[in-house]
């Protein structure tokens, strides 16, 4: 963000991110570089000089990508010299996804006990200490029925965290992965579909059912799988989403990863394919869109419940 409107002397960079060790600058923008999100020019003289630029098209790239979602969905920029703290929550939004915990919890609530099985190799003791840490920051809330278990829920907070996913998976895609056609999987997907939904309102449509469907690319063999969750819209106008399902459905949309992405990110939902009840099709498109990318207010406080 510090090379975002200009590049930068890499003792200036240092003098910038007062939060940063010298050491740990000069460790980061070798790594940067290597990884070709920063450009690295020496100039001569003595003692010779080391610029340091964002690499275009991709440093630039994920660059606005953050500007654009610390616009909508972050308290602030930080500031030359600043604290970092209103970024924290993002390294938290990386593990909650690498985990397998977002997946799970896009679902349904789950308890501890049900987090704690599955590929991630945690302990009950480190999931109880995530978990702590993911509702501290405000990306979950945990709410104990009568009689059972703690449960823990994305919050809205933590739900329109999927703007950012997306905007990564084609980040991803365009300047990151090569040789496949995707910076997401099908699942991945469905995944971020799931945790999206429950943030839009369809009164005009309650009862209804809408099934979702996220096409892979064709195999060598001209084969396709498509991935399927179907939303149903309760009657607060919420979508709670579910195992697709062939009897009861009102509407059915679907596309490929890119025209999903594009509708996501862009708004542009001209190449989804949908049958059904279009009102409500376009309808969903719409909000899912724009509640992503809104001004988001603050994480509520969790209080004595987040611990």
């Amino acid at each position: 963000m510090a090379l975002g409107p200009r590049p930068l002397r890499t003792e200036q960079l240092a003098r910038r991110l007062m939060h940063v060790s010298e050491r740990s600058v000069y460790r980061y923008s070798a790594e940067l570089t290597r990884r070709e999100l920063v450009g690295r020019k020496e100039e001569g003289g003595v003692p010779s000089r080391v610029i340091l630029s964002l690499s275009d098209p991709p440093g630039r790239y994920l660059y606005r990508l953050l500007r654009r979602f610390a616009a909508t969905s972050m308290a602030r920029l930080p500031s030359p010299g600043a604290q970092v703290q209103s970024w924290s929550s993002l390294n938290l939004l990386s593990q909650l996804w690498a985990s397998g915990f977002l997946e799970k919890l896009s679902n349904e609530p789950q308890t501890l006990t049900q987090l704690s099985g599955g590929p991630h190799g945690l302990t009950f003791h480190q999931v109880t200490r995530r978990m702590r840490l993911f509702t501290d920051s405000g990306l979950l809330i945990a709410s104990r029925p009568t009689g059972h278990s703690r449960h823990y829920e994305l919050t809205e907070h933590g739900r329109r965290r999927m703007a950012l996913v997306v905007g990564l998976g084609r980040w991803r895609h365009r300047y990151v992965v090569t040789g496949e056609p995707t910076g997401l999987t099908g699942s991945e997907m469905a995944t971020i579909l799931r945790a999206a939904l429950p943030l839009i309102l369809l009164p005009g449509f309650v009862g209804m059912s809408l099934n979702f469907g996220v096409a892979s690319p064709t195999d060598k063999f001209g084969h396709r799988t498509v991935e399927t969750l179907q939303g149903v819209i309760g009657k607060d106008g919420s979508i709670r989403c579910d195992r697709s399902s062939e009897s009861g459905v009102d509407a059915s949309v679907a596309g490929t990863m890119n025209t999903w992405l594009s509708a996501l990110l862009d708004g542009n939902r001209g190449r989804m394919r949908s049958g059904g009840n279009l009102p409500l099709v376009d309808a969903c498109l719409i909000q899912l869109n724009e509640v992503l990318w809104e001004i988001d207010a603050p994480p509520a406080s969790t209080g004595a419940g987040g611990g």
